[in-house]
């Protein structure tokens, strides 16, 4: 049976082969037009292309599988995938922060989400001292603003205000 582009799975639909895989080389060709910078890393079945940003954030902490792609939309290379953090590590995250980490927050750890300091998309590792436990808000302010997270000799996240925070940027 045909597989669908999107989903991987047996095509139930009643089109000509011809008109499906047209329709979505023209449905890719029309995201990629809103997208001509260049942005879009992903895609995601029935929601459509994804930015960079909104790819790295569901990156963080999810199963994932990177694919490059050519230009027509053919796979060049798999990447490795990987569960970023696994419970174990969730129960230490949980343990050290206990809770949303960011300063003042307060968040109980089951409204976090693992988040890594070095990207993993850019080779950083799932280790204890490249993790830190935020809530869904200071998550995306993380990835979103100037605020920068580190783990610091204690062994516990610092976080670094952007200068119109602190001109200073005191940890």
């Amino acid at each position: 049976a045909p597989m669908h582009p999107d989903t991987a799975e047996p095509d139930a639909a009643d089109e000509p082969e011809a008109g499906k895989a047209a329709g979505a080389a023209a449905d890719r060709g029309a995201y990629r037009d809103l997208f001509g910078d260049g942005t879009t890393v992903g895609w995601l079945p029935w929601m459509g292309p994804l930015s960079r940003n909104t790819s790295r954030q569901l990156a963080c902490d999810c199963v994932l599988t990177a694919i490059v792609m050519d230009e027509n939309g053919n796979p060049l290379n798999l990447a490795r995938t990987a569960r970023t953090v696994n419970a174990k590590q969730r129960r230490a995250l949980t343990a050290r922060d206990h809770g949303c980490a960011f300063p003042g927050c307060g968040k109980p750890a089951a409204w976090t989400e693992g988040h890594h300091i070095w990207h993993w998309g850019d080779g950083g590792p799932t280790d204890m001292n490249n993790l830190v436990l935020l809530c869904g808000f200071h998550h995306r302010l993380i990835h979103h603003s100037d605020w920068e997270v580190f783990i610091g000799t204690d062994n516990h996240p610092w976080f670094v205000p952007p200068a119109t925070v602190d001109p200073y940027r005191q940890p």
